[in-house]
């Protein structure tokens, strides 16, 4: 009887114990991935997965049929433009701690521009033709906050980190501190070139990829529609006159020569490739020989790859989101993805990876589109513009007698000179306070934003303040901030389009995330960009830093504080437990 009793016993605590263990392996040991890939298509607005989830058969198709879709996600901070987004999705802090507040920014103390990643201490390593033709140094040195990749190493030091972009802030700002390297697509030569901030020679892979002068092979080729024409039937009509050139605004897209000239290999024509949608083919090629060459995903310790497509960009800035050539890009990037995760599996195992997709910002469609669609819309010329702000500015020279100049700079975000505050007996923040009640006049103004009101914690609520304090930097950020009117365009071109504004057009962007772990569906909860890096942090397991403004649980602890009063774990959702 003894044996009888002690038998089951014995079994039963082995039994309790397994299930312990098989339920604390789960818990705390979920398997991490042997390669995260964060692809961000620039410019891509949330709506191009709605109005072409029809059309697309590739990778698009896959990540929103199989993947976790947020479809009310955004860039939250004001001033979306790509050196902000891209810095922003790896991260996961916004621009206001992360510093990149805008592509280019002024400095305060002597009203120079200043790039976001230019940095002349570290030259830029180039290969293969033109190499000589390579402009200044680049570097991530005026990013504040460490990356999705720096926090990888933290955790894991052999792992791999590499970044490959279509333009260099894209690849740099992804990138990080501790990336193997970062390579972006130089237009001068048709190459990939890198910064010696990460490596003081290419490799020999990349220098060899250069040297197949794979640009080289469109030369030649006119860029012409992929589907037939029934299929672009969610875009307008192919000729509009506010597109491009103005000129040559038809399928076909043939390079053309500037003088005339028969046409030739060369900086022109590259320049001319980059805004077709062979650079992301181009960027993608590149991106699957890293994979191979440095054998990303082939042991057991997490690598990271970061992909900036750039093409979307280029495209809609020329021809607007509504465009047959947008839609043509976005086929052609929708078959090109498919190929790339096709090889994917081949390499590494698509069951072994985890992915990512987001952008940067998204767009304004054209502003002549808008007119005829019945929207309160309108293209103002900057010279237009700078008339109507210089002519506000004489008013008030006659109002203050002086013949003193007020603006330092117009537009976008102006710095003052307040050697005339002083005569008039005004503080700084008075002189700004009276000088936005006057710009807020101005026919094409929705808002001043003074840096007062930016670099307060508090104060009364206003339309759109929050976002814009999210992208204010004290050393950074000028003395009075522009918010045009909502469909109004301020450029310099009389047509195409652009972004940077914090209306839903240009913040709505896709987040879709993808892996074994993560279970399909639709997400409708409200959710920002800032939880892209952590939500992959989580998922490889990697300590997060104390201080950041939005994040997941990291398994240790059931919530963690977020800024914006979203729950974090509603992102959890998509993940399986």
């Amino acid at each position: 009887m003894k044996y009888r009793w002690r038998l089951p016993a014995a079994l039963v605590i082995f039994i309790a114990g397994a299930i312990i263990l098989f339920s604390c392996s789960r818990r705390f040991k979920p398997a991490v991935p042997k390669l995260a890939v964060v692809i961000s298509v620039d410019q891509m607005r949330a709506d191009y997965l709605v109005r072409f989830a029809g059309l697309f058969t590739g990778g698009f198709a896959k990540l929103l049929h199989e993947g976790a879709v947020f479809t009310n996600a955004h860039q939250d901070h004001a001033i979306t433009e790509t050196a902000p987004g891209h810095a922003t999705l790896a991260t996961g802090s916004y621009p206001s701690h992360h510093g990149i507040v805008s592509n280019v920014w002024f400095n305060r103390e002597n009203g120079q521009r200043f790039y976001c990643v230019d940095d002349a201490n570290f030259a830029l390593v180039t290969g293969g033709k033109n190499a000589n033709a390579a402009p200044a140094g680049k570097s991530p040195h005026q990013l504040l906050r460490r990356t999705l990749g720096d926090w990888l190493k933290a955790k894991y030091p052999p792992a791999k980190v590499i970044s490959v972009a279509g333009k260099d802030r894209s690849a740099i700002l992804m990138a990080g501190f501790e990336a193997e390297a970062a390579y972006w697509f130089h237009a001068a030569s048709g190459s990939f070139v890198s910064s010696r901030y990460y490596r003081e020679s290419l490799p020999e892979w990349a220098a060899q990829w250069n040297a197949e002068r794979h640009a080289d092979r469109f030369f030649g080729q006119a860029w012409e529609k992929s589907r037939p024409e029934e299929d672009y039937f969610a875009a307008r009509e192919d000729l509009f006159d506010a597109e491009g050139d103005g000129v040559n605004t038809t399928f076909p897209h043939e390079f053309i020569a500037a003088d005339s000239s028969r046409p030739q290999i060369g900086a022109r024509f590259y320049q001319w490739l980059a805004a077709t949608p062979a650079l992301d083919e181009l960027t993608l090629a590149f991106a699957q020989r890293a994979i191979a060459a440095e054998e990303l995903g082939a042991d057991g310790v997490p690598d990271l790859l970061l992909i900036g497509l750039a093409a979307t960009d280029y495209v809609g800035h020329a021809y607007g989101p509504l465009s047959q050539e947008s839609e043509d890009n976005l086929l052609r990037l929708d078959a090109a993805l498919a190929n790339f995760f096709a090889f994917l599996d081949q390499t590494v195992g698509l069951k072994n990876c985890v992915l990512a997709l987001s952008a940067d910002h998204g767009v304004l469609p054209l502003p002549e589109e808008l007119r005829r669609r019945g929207f309160e819309s309108a293209r103002i010329l900057e010279d237009e513009a700078m008339a109507e702000v210089q002519s506000l500015e004489r008013e008030l020279q006659q109002e203050w007698k002086t013949d003193r100049r007020i603006f330092r700079s117009y537009l976008d975000q102006i710095n003052v000179d307040y050697r005339l505050a002083d005569s008039l007996g005004l503080s700084p923040a008075e002189f700004r306070s009276r000088l936005a009640a006057k710009l807020r006049t101005l026919s094409f103004v929705s808002d001043i934003f003074t840096y007062d009101e930016l670099s307060a914690s508090d104060g009364p609520a206003r339309d759109f303040l929050e976002k814009h304090r999210r992208s204010f930097y004290p050393d950074r950020t000028q003395d009075l901030v522009m918010q045009v009117k909502p469909y109004y365009l301020v450029t310099g071109a009389p047509r195409g389009t652009t972004h940077g504004s914090p209306y839903g057009y240009d913040s709505h962007v896709p987040l879709i995330f993808w892996g074994e772990r993560l279970q399909p569906g639709r997400i409708a909860t409200p959710h920002q960009t800032v939880d892209l890096a952590p939500t992959l942090a989580y998922l490889l397991n990697l300590e997060l830093p104390a201080d950041l403004q939005r994040r997941v649980p990291n398994g240790r602890s059931s919530s963690a504080p977020i800024a914006s009063g979203v729950d974090g774990e509603v992102l959890m959702m998509a993940i399986k437990q």
